[in-house]
Order: C-alpha cells, then structure tokens, then sequence
C-alpha cells in the first residue's frame, strides 16, 4: 500500500519515501525493509539483480546503487543492512554494506565491495572493485585505505545519526 502527497514522495506502508524523481528498475526486485528514504535523482538498478534495504538507509541525490557484474549478464545481489547514510552523487557497486555505514558524498565503492559493520567512508573515497572493508574502519582517499579505527560508540553515533536524518526528513516535509 502506498500513498502520494503533494511534496513530490510516495510513502509506503513501511514508512519508506521514495522521491517520485527517484528512479527504481524492476521495483518487484527491490526490497526497503522500512523507514528509508530515496532522494530524487537516485537510480535504483533492481533490474540486474535483487538488492534488499534495511531500516534506516538514506540514499541522497543523484546517487546509484548497481548491482555489480558476475560473469556474462548475471550480477551479484545487493544488501545494505541497516543505518546507513549514503551521500549525494555517489556510485555504489558493492554486494554487501553492513550495519551502521556512512559514505560520504561523490564516493565510489566498486564492484562487489563488502563494507563490514560501522565504517565511515569519508566524502570522496574511490574503493575498487573487490575490495573487503574491516568494521570500525574510517576510510579515506582514491584509492581508499583505511586511515582510523573507529571507537566502539561508532555503532551508536552513526545509528543515531541515520535515525535522527530520518525523523528530521519526515519533520520537515509535514505532507509526508
């Protein structure tokens, strides 16, 4: 069940908005778990393959998730847990991003990059393809490498900030 308003995002029953400006292939293989939003510009490429969205991932402008190629047209799915921020313009390939993940804007994360649980990729960041980032790493450069390893209150700071984004969103677009 979904409801249009007038500010331009179609709510789902899962309190998910999805930018009517958003584009989202083959949306039967794409899955928000709840509580996500998808800005306008973003594309979604549901047609390659299935990617599944946990709570909490907000994905800004003109941002890409594709699922990377495997061999011939098959490609590998796609999960992004939960509590990730995803920044604007960037391009994302990887087959998993984990829980508590914030990438910053104009990064790319190649083909089939795992990004393991509360990791900080700065604005920026190029990681090539196959690339396995460790939790709690905060990461920076082109190519990326790990520069810090993020504190133990990294998992609740970076949960709470996809959340507190969230709810602010909703606030301030009072037609949702």
């Amino acid at each position: 069940m979904t409801s249009n308003n007038d500010d331009g995002y179609i709510k789902t029953a899962t309190h998910n908005y999805v930018s009517r400006q958003a584009v989202v292939q083959n949306p039967a293989k794409v899955e928000l778990k709840g509580k996500s939003v998808l800005q306008p510009g973003v594309t979604v490429r549901g047609d390659l393959a299935v990617i599944r969205m946990g709570r909490y991932c907000f994905i800004e402008e003109t941002s890409e998730l594709s699922p990377a190629p495997l061999a011939g047209d098959k490609h590998v799915p796609m999960v992004l847990r939960g509590n990730i921020m995803i920044g604007k313009g960037c391009k994302i390939e990887a087959s998993a991003i984990g829980t508590n993940v914030y990438i910053g804007a104009a990064s790319t994360i190649g083909k089939r990059c795992i990004i393991k649980d509360n990791c900080w990729i700065e604005d920026g960041t190029v990681l090539g393809s196959d690339v396995v980032i460790p939790p709690f790493s905060r990461v920076r450069g082109a190519p990326g490498k790990v520069v810090e390893e993020m504190p133990p209150s990294a998992s609740l700071e970076i949960q709470e900030l996809a959340q507190r984004t969230y709810q602010e969103f909703v606030s301030s677009n009072p037609a949702t």
